[in-house]
């Protein structure tokens, strides 16, 4: 994990942006704790359709075992639907 301080981030910002376009993404480190992170702005894009992609998963699995669909035709008939 690259990490760089607080004030690293304001006395060398430039080296701190370079490093993140690099690598991804760099820690920011407070308090001797990472609670945040400089990202690349290709590498948040990417992870964000990621992201989206496996939301669109999650929601096709909660419903593909639903009860079988049916034909519009098998509808009318089975409801006994007069057009």
């Amino acid at each position: 994990m690259i990490t760089y301080s607080v004030t690293d981030l304001r006395h060398k910002t430039s080296d701190v942006i370079a490093s993140a376009l690099d690598r991804g993404y760099v820690h920011i480190i407070k308090n001797s704790k990472p609670p945040v992170a400089v990202v690349e702005s290709k590498y948040i894009a990417a992870l964000q359709e990621a992201y989206e992609d496996m939301c669109d998963i999650v929601a096709f699995d909660k419903y593909k075992d639903d009860e079988p669909t049916i034909t519009l035709d098998e509808y009318i008939a089975k409801n006994n639907i007069k057009w």
